[in-house]
């Protein structure tokens, strides 16, 4: 079980926020951009792109520090220009308050065979990093039939969110009932953890 598509788009990526702001430029991307206006005024074509970004390489490495100094005030100049709209902007994520009334995600089968799992381990004394390692593997060597329950369970979970959603939806009142998800705490977005990324 992979990762969900997003808007369609292969591998899970989320469409880009065009309201974030624009990273900074590094010394040595400035310094690029002006050896091609630099090439642009001798008339000098840039159309093998590898072998310029070389020659601009070794170039940036030979400037000494008085000549990359011009560079680097201009990449401290952006960083500051970044981490002030960022401030502003607020990473994304943080604007968007999640309503406490909404419904929970229901747990996917192998969460609920993964809260089983850290019961049946509970006061041993293993690292959370080698306990979801330890669940993974084992998750793996289940066959369907033993998988089965907690799929039929994480089934249920599904009809019963989506119902507490159509109510939510319709009124906007708390339509909460479904118990807290696991995944919820991860990560509220439509993204889904398979069991390989718990390792």
């Amino acid at each position: 079980m992979g990762r969900a598509k997003v808007d369609g788009r292969p591998g899970g990526k989320k469409a880009k926020d065009p309201n974030k702001p624009k990273r900074a430029t590094s010394a040595y991307f400035y310094y690029l951009a002006f050896c091609r206006e630099e090439a642009k005024k001798q008339g000098r074509s840039i159309s093998k792109i590898a072998e310029f970004t070389k020659e601009a390489s070794e170039k940036w490495r030979n400037l000494n520090g008085k000549e990359k100094q011009v560079f680097d005030n201009k990449a401290a100049a952006d960083k500051a220009r970044y981490d002030r709209e960022m401030q502003q902007y607020g990473g994304g994520r943080g604007k968007q308050t999640k309503d406490p009334n909404a419904p929970k995600k229901p747990l996917t089968g192998y969460f609920l065979f993964l809260a089983d799992f850290r019961e049946r381990h509970r006061g041993k004394d293993i690292a959370n990093k080698d306990l979801l390692k330890m669940a993974g593997e084992e998750w793996r060597e289940m066959d369907d039939s033993e998988k089965m329950p907690y799929e039929k369970k994480s089934q249920e979970g599904q009809k019963t969110y989506e119902v507490q959603m159509a109510a939510y939806r319709k009124g906007g009142a708390s339509a909460n009932g479904g118990g807290a998800s696991v995944e919820d705490d991860v990560d509220d977005d439509d993204e889904e953890y398979d069991e390989e990324d718990d390792e």
